[in-house]
């Protein structure tokens, strides 16, 4: 039975895209009347991540219990290399140790007979040569699937590069540098490279492009919702260990608060999930500036405001602010301020919110990153020529 096997970094995020960009590269082969395929995620964060998938993808997994299956020996393994609690530079100096060993393990197993598990506990078996593509989303590891699509808000050796060159960071550049070798060779594993934007370097005019094609933010536009409720903020809190302590001042904005299922926010209603961000109702957004949250937030018109960057997280954050700051896309909180001046900066930020979306909407016709990549991915299966895509420029870094 062919599949579409996937992989991805730390966080929420990264495997909810990777399904969003499976589904809809399903959809691309029904219409084509292209058989469609089973999706295998790893399952990383156990009872957390199937609640949260089922939370999303609730609907799609009753109507097809075996559609998505999850591999639990894959998520072992990438769960030994992503970050967790710790400092980044902690995170790193184990990255580089138990990566070689990961990576053998992974070979193998996918080399072999994969044991996979529905939701409901039942047990698939597939061939691992029996892969029909890899969608990968910020990979950690280099599988060698011979067919395999690579999505990121950056390219991981790029970050580690340009983290060694900024001496504020306080990291290691020698250790730095020897990851910067892995994860090219992560990299140069893949076949198609795709970057959203806005990326995490949109603030740099001077970068060079790559081999990299653009397309929209690397998700699905909030769906309307009109439910009427209290008009509040929405806070979003990160998907990786250690880090939700970021939030704990979100109670000095004074108004209420609405929050994900999988959390518990004192005082919030927690019976909606992010996409409720949409919702004009919910006029602010609190969450750390990675890139579904900033998405949702200038895609729904919503202002954002984030939490600055600390010693210690990824510096993906650190270059995260930079951009979020130069397109006018957040207000970066200080627990200092005035929270009524934090509203006030964060209100003037709605105008440009409008004409980010429409530079983006002019340059690729959609805001939808998901569908638009998902076309890139089956014209490039069916031996299509891409070069139209390829030669779409970034806008926002221009």
């Amino acid at each position: 039975m062919e599949f579409i096997n996937t992989t991805f970094a730390h966080g929420n995020g990264p495997y909810s895209r990777n399904v969003d960009l499976s589904l809809a590269v399903n959809e691309e082969f029904r219409k084509r009347r292209m058989n469609t395929l089973p999706i295998v995620v790893p399952l990383v964060y156990g009872d957390r991540q199937k609640r949260i998938m089922l939370e999303d993808f609730g609907d799609i997994i009753k109507k097809n219990p075996e559609l998505i299956l999850l591999d639990e020996f894959h998520g072992e393994v990438l769960r030994g290399l992503l970050f967790h609690e710790g400092t980044y530079q902690e995170n790193l100096e184990a990255f580089l140790e138990r990566y070689n060993s990961a990576e053998e393990k992974l070979r193998n197993h996918l080399a072999g007979e994969l044991e996979l598990k529905t939701f409901e506990g039942k047990t698939i078996r597939v061939k691992g040569k029996d892969v029909a593509l890899e969608l990968s989303h910020n990979p950690r590891l280099a599988t060698g699937c011979e067919r395999s699509f690579y999505t990121t808000i950056a390219y991981f050796s790029e970050i580690l590069e340009k983290a060694a060159t900024e001496s504020e960071l306080g990291l290691d550049k020698n250790l730095l540098l020897d990851v910067k070798k892995i994860a090219e060779r992560i990299e140069n594993d893949r076949g198609l490279h795709f970057m959203p934007e806005p990326f995490v370097f949109s603030y740099d005019k001077n970068r060079k492009v790559k081999k990299e094609i653009f397309t929209p933010p690397f998700i699905h536009p909030p769906r309307p919702n009109y439910e009427d409720v209290q008009e509040g903020m929405y806070v979003t809190i990160t998907g990786i260990d250690g880090l939700r302590g970021l939030f704990d001042d979100v109670e000095k904005f004074g108004m209420k608060l609405y929050c994900p299922p999988f959390i518990k926010l004192e005082g919030a209603d927690n019976t909606h999930v992010p996409e409720f961000v949409g919702n004009p109702r919910i006029i602010y957004q609190f969450a750390r500036t990675g890139w579904s949250s900033v998405w949702w937030s200038h895609m729904s018109e919503t202002p954002l405001i984030a939490p600055a960057y600390t010693t210690g997280d990824d510096p993906e954050i650190y270059f995260n602010e930079r951009t979020v700051r130069a397109l006018g896309l957040a207000v970066i909180f200080d627990s200092n301020k005035d929270p009524t001046e934090v509203l006030r900066k964060a209100d003037a930020l709605r105008p440009g919110l409008k004409k980010i979306n429409s530079r983006l909407l002019s340059n690729y016709g959609t805001l939808d990153g998901i569908n638009y990549t998902a076309k890139v991915i089956v014209d490039s299966l069916e031996g299509k020529d891409i070069t139209s895509y390829r030669q779409v420029r970034p806008v926002l870094s221009t």
